[in-house]
């Protein structure tokens, strides 16, 4: 197994309030949830922080700024991730991303590594949630980025058969077809059925599963 490379600060809780989770602890209301080894998994790494009451919450949905969080927490358990670093091309800062919010240095760090370029700046809107396509795309890129970091092509090679989802068009349906056949970190909804939703809201189950299986894509390509 591919070992860390370099972490450039232990993983933070994704965002205030949330406390860390032991390897001998789990999550009390999990059980039954069609992501619930995945998240276990996730919580190992210190992907993913549970609530001060020992549960996850797996139905809650996942703001923009949590998932820049969480990716960001994910890249570092294979390479070193130094926030604080300066762009290497020009960004504009979000103009609603202040430098005294608590998730300011990962989204800044994260406009120039994971969000695609070409994206309307301006705005981030850390608090709106993100949908499970736009949770695919930063992923997506977030995949590229590792691959980079790991000196391998970036290329996101099919490893399993191409999922069709039946209600996404266009650029979503390039997107699906591209990252389910990438380890199937793009999966119909609650694993169930035919449909991807990508205009829904990604819950906290989900966004741990696939951040994880972005993971451990990335890791066995390395192998």
């Amino acid at each position: 197994m591919l070992k860390k490379i370099a972490i450039a600060a232990t993983a933070a809780t994704f965002w205030m309030g949330l406390t860390s989770v032991s390897s001998a602890q789990k999550f009390t209301d999990v059980k039954g949830n069609p992501y619930e080894s995945e998240i276990d998994q996730a919580a190992k790494m210190l992907i993913i922080s549970g609530f001060p009451d020992k549960t996850f919450r797996p139905q809650e949905t996942v703001t923009r700024e949590q998932a820049i969080s969480m990716i960001i927490d994910g890249l570092q358990t294979l390479v070193a991730v130094n926030i604080n670093e300066k762009p290497t091309r020009r960004v504009r800062p979000f103009l609603d991303v202040d430098a005294s919010r608590w998730s300011a240095t990962k989204i800044n760090w994260a406009q120039w590594n994971i969000i695609p370029e070409g994206t309307a700046t301006g705005n981030f809107r850390p608090t709106d949630y993100i949908t499970r396509a736009e949770l695919l795309g930063f992923l997506r890129r977030s995949a590229e980025l590792l691959k980079a970091k790991l000196g391998r092509e970036t290329v996101l090679s099919a490893n399993k058969s191409a999922v069709k989802f039946s209600d996404v068009s266009g650029y979503n349906q390039q997107l699906t077809l591209q990252m389910s056949a990438y380890c199937g970190v793009a999966s119909p909804l609650n694993e169930e059925g035919t449909n991807f939703a990508p205009n829904e809201p990604a819950k906290r189950d989900y966004t741990a599963a696939a951040i994880l299986r972005t993971i451990k894509c990335v890791q066995n390509d390395y192998n």
